[in-house]
């Protein structure tokens, strides 16, 4: 047992002592990728750090890339072991919303970071922030740096982190009608279908017209065919009808029309007559849909009458 116990308070007071010592300096070179506060993009700034220190004094490099520039500046700074602050004294930046790097302006920044020790990694976290001057059009940047344990040009992390980024705008953009269709679906199977009839239709085309059943309040619907957005967000009225034509498949077994209220106008439910023509028939349908669920009418082909 005290074999055991002495074994443990090694491996503690190793511990304690890595960390203690970590503590002690931020001399070495360090990664980290720089965003802007308040901005939607990532990885604004890639920077490095190569600092050296002698006491509580840090000198040394900022290497940053930009757009598509290095940049480099000398540092002067300080480090206090006691509270793991390292400040660095102002230095030129560029301004977030250069486009032109040539033509860009800098502005005067400075950074507070504490160290952060553990056995995963050994950071530098914090930001820069502007002088008095910029400090109302240039807001922080936040920086979480990485102490590299292998020498690694800093030219070679910035091109895979290029890379990176590259390989994630490939991803196919999705177009608005996708992105409308999409969110649309995903109200629509929100709510319960309410099959209200199942009509036959002997037409390959069939004419879809919709009217406000009654009053005109302003009702709102959108129409799905087959889970397909047709008509969106669309205002019922008394005497113009919505109209539309949807293809019935006599492969498929189920051909639904599905009405989805966008609102329950000035007088709930969301209600509606719905016209269905084809050349062999006209069917009138009373819908009613409302925040639960959404009327629906099903189609199914059928061979024409038999002519006499």
């Amino acid at each position: 047992m005290n074999n055991v116990s002495r074994l443990l308070g090694l491996i503690l007071l190793f511990v304690c002592s890595y960390e203690i010592a970590g503590a002690q300096s931020v001399k070495g070179k360090w990664y980290g990728a720089g965003n802007v506060d308040g901005s939607n993009s990532s990885n604004n700034y890639l920077f490095e750090f190569i600092l050296d220190q002698k006491g509580s004094v840090v000198t040394g490099e900022l290497n940053y890339y930009f757009r598509n520039g290095y940049f480099s500046n000398k540092i002067k700074g300080t480090y206090n072991a006691t509270s793991r602050k390292l400040h660095i004294q102002f230095i030129p930046i560029m301004f977030y919303q250069t486009v032109n790097t040539a033509l860009g302006v800098d502005c005067k920044m400075e950074g507070d970071f504490i160290l952060k020790v553990s056995r995963a990694e050994t950071t530098l976290q914090g930001s820069f922030t502007a002088d008095d001057f910029y400090k109302n059009t240039a807001p922080p940047i936040n920086i979480k740096f990485t102490k590299l344990l292998k020498e690694v040009p800093f030219k070679t992390i910035v091109e895979e982190e290029i890379a990176k980024q590259d390989s994630v705008n490939l991803k196919p953009i999705e177009s608005p009608v996708a992105k409308l269709q999409r969110e649309a679906t995903l109200q629509l199977n929100m709510r319960t279908k309410d099959l209200v009839k199942e009509l036959d239709v002997t037409e390959d085309s069939v004419r879809i017209d919709l009217y406000d059943n009654g009053d005109f309040d302003h009702d709102s619907v959108s129409i799905f065919y087959n889970n397909a957005l047709v008509e969106y967000k669309k205002e019922l009225d008394t005497r113009k009808p919505i109209t539309f034509k949807v293809h019935v498949d006599d492969i498929a077994t189920n051909n639904d029309l599905v009405m989805f209220a966008e609102n329950l106008g000035l007088i709930p439910p969301n209600s509606a007559l719905m016209i269905i023509t084809d050349k062999n028939h006209r069917y009138e349908v009373n819908l009613t849909s409302n925040y639960q669920k959404n009327a629906a009418v099903r189609l199914k082909k059928t061979a024409p009458p038999q002519k006499k």
